[in-house]
């Protein structure tokens, strides 16, 4: 893909999710989530094309994760805290895969990924999601990495 074209597509995300970030400050949920699952598509297309993004400095990892805890926390206000839970097990998930490949970025994935697992730990405090959940997604994250995790 070229360069401009994976410029666009970063512009227009930003465009998605500025524009559903003042809905969701108008308490307009329904609205800001569609706009931001236009943004999300987006991050998964610049997700295809890493390599691009990163001769362009456009941070693709951080797009994902951004557009994914939009959606959950959409989620959230609208009370539906088990699908936001599973937009943020979606970050996660999404970092541990990154984290199994041989990578340059490998400091960078491991921070972005202890970012996740704690923005899911917030979150699952916050709306009461099981302390078994919580301890399973801790589990598998443990098991990928080879480290301790609290719990």
């Amino acid at each position: 893909m070229s360069e401009s074209c994976i410029q666009h597509i970063e512009t227009y995300w930003k465009l998605r999710t500025n524009a559903a970030n003042r809905l969701f400050r108008e308490s307009k949920y329904e609205e800001a989530l569609l706009i931001y699952e236009e943004a999300l598509y987006r991050a998964e297309v610049l997700n295809n094309h890493p390599s691009n993004a990163v001769a362009l400095g456009i941070p693709f990892m951080q797009v994902f994760a951004i557009s994914c805890n939009n959606i959950a926390f959409t989620y959230e206000e609208m009370g539906h805290a088990e699908k936001g839970k599973k937009m943020l097990e979606r970050v996660v998930y999404y970092f541990l895969s990154l984290a199994k490949g041989e990578s340059a970025y490998r400091n960078k994935i491991q921070n972005e990924l202890k970012r996740a697992v704690l923005t899911y730990k917030e979150f699952a405090d916050r709306n009461d999601i099981s302390l078994s959940n919580q301890k399973n997604m801790l589990a598998r994250v443990q098991a990928c990495l080879q480290v301790e995790l609290p719990v």
